[in-house]
């Protein structure tokens, strides 16, 4: 990291406060501080770690304390660079776990400079007393409460804000500023309390110093008036109550009187961030009553970890999209509710019930490159799992750009990732977590992603927090294929770990709340385009996203998904990879059976510039085998063809639709292998097609005559239906004609 002072300064001391763990001791690997007059360090001191770097070593007894680097002499610098190669984590007191991290966590970092007096600011003058909870709203953790704007309206009355969650439960007032607190006073439901406590804080995961606890205390008809003599700073004041008899804690009133200079808690308003993709291509303000089906399509009836999704819990609020997640008690009365669609043989564990909500822009709109920025409220508590996300059109292995993953029960951080390469293969990821002063779930923000070939770059409410271009250079990290946006709370299991079974820390109905969402991109970006092949006879398409083929060989069988139980695996929809996604590709097409020639679809295309095919080949019944990771990593038939057949789609390109010429450099990318009768599902990438490009024919293997050998030995015919096309995707110039 490398920070400017903005001038020359004589440095005396740098004081570096790291992130610690409760249960472990971290080793900081090569650690290098060094100060330079210029931006570019061509000339610098190194004041820690020589040329290399010097691990440095956390102790038990000193967790927290900040790593203190003193120079014999103040050095003349106007910037700082401190290195730091992960930490290597020991498990404490057991020493059971031990392993390196990736993370460079710091909490803090100061840099100590002598101040010229003509330069030194005025005392902050005292400007009054406030009571500064009035009409603010503190985090609740656990169960939603009752009436919480009673809390602080300012009347000391029977008007109660309930915290519903039984037992030993907090609620905590989160402040931007920093304030010197004078008094807090409240008033509860009178009454008996097993114990009440009173902590100031300046962080918001810690109860940090008591003020006032009392056990077995007796809540009477007057407020609690607690002085704090000279007063305490802190940004968050935190009330812990456990109520007598298990029931819920009441508050009638909370004040909380301080001194400061300044009071503003206004948030800033949003400014979105310089790019050079300002120009709106897409959008939906949820004005309307319902969702927009042109934009978006509801995920109806899938099981995914503990919830199924379903239209009920999507729905159109006061200008905002709802996603709601419910818990229904019990798996049975889940289904009855919301309905089921079982995904092959899959049995659902007790722990699936509850609902949820999932909306896709998948074939209704993608897009290549530009800037997504999405206004949205997500919801907290144990096990909830709001998400903003981007997948390739096609799914292509674990092309993902995740501009949101909220972890309900980690309040104050925000999550932006980037994953690539082939889950199970060679998948990676890099991401980041950003930390608010107050949990992201007590307001609307807009998270934000700018999607470029040479760097994905994240904002939060128009600030930079996080870019990476890693794994550019050796895959598709920076994502090449259209992607599509996905809006979704996913519910326990996976990443964000189980709810809570007792019903206590985890929220049973709430919502997520997703105010606006807009793309941008250059005001002449090629525009994707695609045809899901759901009837590839219906000519020309007046849509500016979709399209379809103007010819189709009378020689192709269009496969679409059939609901029965006798229905030959080749049409069913359960043998085209599930991998925790929609079973989208339920319209295909194969060559038909014994048909001779070419088959081919043909597509008017003007100034197009890529193509992308995804294709389905059928699995191997004797390659069945799970890699360590738990994902099928079998083999198709298209890796076990014999004399050298060739079984793939081929590209050719034309400009009068008469002339065609084969495209050389198609790209094969093979993914998901699904255990047989299941398919293999591969991708074949035409990128930069010839200039002057207008018309694209794909067209299919030629499967007569064609053997494959299982692994034992025993040979067969490749039928038609082992090999199928399912989408076809485009990028197209923005101003071609027809685009």
């Amino acid at each position: 990291m490398q920070y400017d002072f903005g001038k020359l300064q004589d440095v005396k001391k740098v004081l570096l406060y790291r992130n610690t763990y409760d249960h472990a001791v971290s080793t900081f690997k090569n650690v290098k501080v060094e100060l330079s007059e210029t931006p570019d360090f061509a000339e610098s001191v190194v004041i820690f770690g020589g040329e290399t770097g010097q691990d440095v070593e956390e102790t038990a007894s000193a967790k927290g304390a900040p790593q203190v680097i003193e120079p014999e002499s103040p050095v003349r610098a106007q910037y700082i660079r401190i290195w730091q190669r992960g930490h290597f984590v020991t498990n404490v007191p057991f020493g059971e776990w031990k392993g390196m991290s990736r993370g460079v966590l710091f909490n803090e970092i100061q840099v100590i400079a002598p101040m010229p007096k003509s330069e030194a600011p005025t005392p902050p003058q005292e400007v009054g007393t406030k009571n500064i909870a009035l009409e603010k709203l503190p985090y609740v953790r656990g169960l939603a409460p009752t009436n919480i704007e009673a809390i602080t309206d300012g009347a000391v009355d029977q008007n109660y804000a309930v915290h519903n969650s039984l037992g030993e439960r907090w609620l905590q007032f989160e402040y931007r500023n920093s304030y010197h607190i004078k008094k807090i006073n409240f008033k509860l439901e009178e009454g008996q309390y097993k114990s009440v406590s009173v902590s100031v804080s300046n962080k918001p995961t810690s109860a940090g110093t008591v003020v006032w606890s009392a056990q077995d205390w007796t809540q009477d008809d007057q407020m609690m008036r607690i002085d704090l003599g000279s007063g305490k700073s802190a940004q968050y004041v935190r009330f812990t109550v456990n109520k007598a008899d298990d029931q819920p804690t009441k508050y009638s009133e909370i004040e909380i009187w301080a001194d400061a200079d300044n009071f503003d808690e206004t948030k800033p308003e949003y400014t979105a961030p310089d790019s050079k993709y300002n120009t709106l291509v897409w959008s939906d303000e949820f004005d309307g009553d319902s969702l927009d089906t042109g934009k978006w399509q509801i995920i109806e009836g899938m099981a995914n970890h503990g919830a199924i999704y379903n239209s009920q819990a999507v729905s159109v609020e006061d200008g905002c999209l709802v996603l709601n997640s419910k818990n229904y008690g019990t798996t049975e009365e889940l289904i009855n509710a919301v309905g089921w669609d079982r995904y092959q043989q899959q049995e659902l564990a007790e722990h699936v019930t509850w609902s949820s909500g999932r909306v896709e822009s998948k074939n209704k709109f993608s897009f290549q490159f530009g800037r997504v920025a999405v206004r949205a409220k997500p919801n907290d508590s144990q096990g909830i799992w709001p998400a903003i996300w981007m997948l390739c059109q096609d799914e292509t292995g674990h092309d993902e750009i995740d501009i949101l993953e909220y972890l309900g029960q980690d309040a104050w951080d925000a999550w932006t990732t980037n994953h690539f390469g082939i889950l199970g293969k060679n998948k990676m990821s890099r991401s980041t977590s950003t930390k608010n002063y107050e949990a992201w779930c007590q307001d609307f923000h807009v998270f934000e992603v700018e999607w470029d070939p040479e760097c994905i770059t994240y904002f939060i409410d128009g600030n930079k927090v996080f870019d990476t271009s890693w794994g550019k250079w050796d895959r598709d990290a920076m994502h090449t294929r259209p992607m599509f946006m996905i809006l979704e709370t996913q519910v326990g299991d996976g990443w964000v770990g189980p709810v809570d079974y007792t019903r206590q820390e985890t929220k049973q109905d709430s919502d997520f709340l997703v105010d606006w969402v807009r793309v941008y991109q250059q005001e002449e970006q090629p525009i994707a385009r695609f045809d899901d092949l759901s009837d590839i006879r219906s000519g020309a398409v007046e849509d500016p996203y979709l399209t379809a083929p103007i010819f189709a060989s009378e020689g192709l069988q269009e496969i679409h998904h059939a609901a029965g139980e006798d229905i030959p695996a080749w049409q069913d929809k359960d043998n085209f990879f599930y991998g925790g996604q929609p079973r989208g590709e339920t319209d295909r097409v194969a060559a038909g059976e014994n048909v001779k020639g070419e088959q081919a679809l043909v597509y008017h295309m003007p100034q197009v510039k890529d193509v992308h095919l995804t294709t389905y080949y059928q699995t191997l019944s004797d390659g069945n085998s799970w890699n360590i990771g738990g994902w099928y990593d079998g083999s198709s038939i298209r890796g076990a063809l014999k004399n050298g057949a060739n079984l793939d789609f081929k590209i050719y390109t034309s400009a009068d639709n008469q002339n065609w010429t084969l495209f050389e450099n198609t790209k094969t990318v093979e993914n998901y292998v699904d255990a047989h009768p299941g398919y293999a599902r591969v991708t074949f990438d035409a990128y930069g097609l010839p200039e002057g490009t207008s018309y694209v024919k794909v067209v299919f293997p030629e499967y007569q005559g064609v053997q494959y050998q299982l692994k034992k030995g025993e040979v067969k015919d490749v039928l038609n239906t082992d090999v199928q096309l399912a989408k076809v995707t485009f990028l197209q110039e923005k101003n071609a004609p027809g685009a």
